[in-house]
């Protein structure tokens, strides 16, 4: 049987099972490290305690004349001490041994097994050196302490001392299972909680799915999802789903907007066109022929042109249509007002009124492009007689580019959707004169390609001012630097 992945597991559970073991890993290391440490002071005061009782016995000794212990001796030395209760009381035992081994003296409640595995800690002793050791006797543990008994600097007997560790072995085992009990109920408490809380947190982002799996499955990308009273970390993720619920949706519109006007402005063309073929069928005169073809041809352009523009659309929209390297503008504006005095034939006054020599990284098909709609967009919309004045000027970390026009000008309402595809102030008349409706929108988005931004102002019946600013090699220098 295959168990589930983790990153298949719900969030809510796996949050709860990280808060649960978290949980149970603390309360373990707490516990564990509070028997350890227990245990340790507990048996240090036994030690304590045991050496205690060593100095008190080997003070009471007396090896006698010949140096060495007398059993006798030894015994009336330990009833002295007994009256005192020292060894009276069950678990504290003593053995007295000379240097031999033999047994001289035992406390009366010694069980005979006691001090039998204690044979290394007795030859330590016996070798001068202390020696403390934990033993177990039949079921329960005995610490014992083994100390030498030293008569003019030389080891004359062994002292060894015993108390039992079961009082000790039974308390540990009643906090261990008090600790079990605890952990135990610790950790339901944490799953419950952990469970809890990881619902209480995790459901406004249910909400927040149930919210877009709708607007996925109606398409109704107006609504919203609403946002929480809280300005959290969830507040920002709300709003920035709800951001992008708006960019879609204006993504969308445009869309439509765009499809809408873009089979508009073909189906004018291609209407010319078939009805033009359909005359050339027929039997007219060479110079009507010659006259549809001629019109024929000329929507034929306008449909080029217009694809070429709404191609240029779609790879600005990719970030596909910018090359990068450094772009005279002075000389391409020049270029540009060569251009529209051979076009223009003296209708207007063309007046190339500026020229700093500023450079730019950018695109230069691209921003000729951008000054040649302009232009072009300037001569169409100024009556003859107008002036149309171009100028470039460096205001050391940007540059402006300058097209202005006496012409009919744009009324306020219409200054802030220009620059919107398809967008025409008057259809018809703009339609009459060739316009496409993307003329200024590539502008737009040639000027913000480069990293700057297009401004415009203009009063009806006065004229036109649109400027181009565009961040100059010289302040990219400086960043990069």
């Amino acid at each position: 049987m295959r168990l589930p992945s983790l990153e298949s597991v719900p969030i809510r559970l796996r949050l709860t099972i990280g808060y649960v073991t978290l949980v149970i890993v603390t309360v373990a290391v707490v516990g564990v490290s509070t028997l350890i440490v227990l245990e340790n002071n507990l048996r240090r005061s036994v030690d304590e305690a045991l050496w205690l009782r060593a100095s008190r016995i080997t003070r009471e000794l007396d090896p006698g004349p010949a140096g060495q212990l007398d059993p006798v001796s030894v015994k009336a030395a330990l009833s002295s001490l007994a009256p005192q209760d020292e060894f009276a009381e069950p678990g504290i035992f003593v053995q007295i041994r000379d240097r031999d081994g033999a047994i001289l003296a035992s406390s009366p409640n010694l069980p005979p097994a006691v001090f039998a595995q204690a044979q290394s800690s007795m030859t330590s002793a016996l070798g001068g050196q202390p020696d403390v050791t934990s033993i177990r006797v039949s079921d329960f543990r005995v610490r014992v302490l083994a100390v030498p008994i030293v008569s003019a600097g030389e080891v004359i007997g062994v002292a060894l001392l015993g108390e039992s560790l079961h009082p000790l072995d039974v308390t540990f085992r009643q906090i261990e299972q008090i600790l079990l009990l605890a952990s135990a109920g610790i950790t339901l408490l944490a799953l419950g909680a952990g469970w809890w809380l990881t619902g209480r947190a995790l459901g406004p982002v249910a909400a927040v799915t149930r919210g877009a799996r709708h607007i996925t499955l109606t398409g109704q990308f107006d609504q919203r999802i609403p946002s929480p009273a809280a300005h959290d970390e969830l507040g920002d993720l709300i709003a920035t789903f709800n951001d992008m619920l708006s960019r879609i949706e204006m993504t969308l519109r445009r869309q439509r907007e765009f499809l809408a006007d873009a089979s508009h402005e073909l189906r004018g063309p291609l209407t010319v066109i078939r009805g033009n073929l359909d005359l050339l069928v027929m039997d007219l005169p060479e110079d009507e022929r010659a006259e549809c073809v001629r019109e024929a041809v000329s929507e034929v352009a306008r449909m080029t042109r217009l694809v070429s523009d709404l191609l240029f659309l779609a790879e600005a929209d990719a970030q596909e249509t910018v090359a990068r390297e450094e772009v005279f503008l002075d000389q391409v504006v020049r270029g540009a007002w060569q251009r529209a005095r051979a076009v223009d034939g003296d209708q207007h006054e063309v007046i190339l009124e500026r020229q700093d020599a500023v450079a730019v990284l950018g695109d230069a098909g691209r921003l000729d492009q951008l000054i040649w709609n302009l232009v072009e967009n300037a001569l169409r919309y100024t009556p003859p007689g107008g002036k149309i004045t171009l100028a470039v000027h460096d205001h050391g970390s940007v540059a402006e580019i300058v097209v202005a026009d006496t012409g009919i000008g744009i009324p306020p309402e219409h200054l802030p959707r220009i620059f919107e595809r398809f967008y025409r102030v008057d259809r018809a008349r703009s339609r009459a004169e060739g316009s496409s409706g993307l003329g200024l929108a590539i502008v737009k988005q040639i000027a913000e390609a480069h990293g700057g931004q297009v401004r415009v102002r203009s009063e009806p019946g006065k004229g036109s001012i649109f400027s181009i600013v565009l961040p100059t090699m010289r302040a990219r220098h400086q960043i990069a630097t």
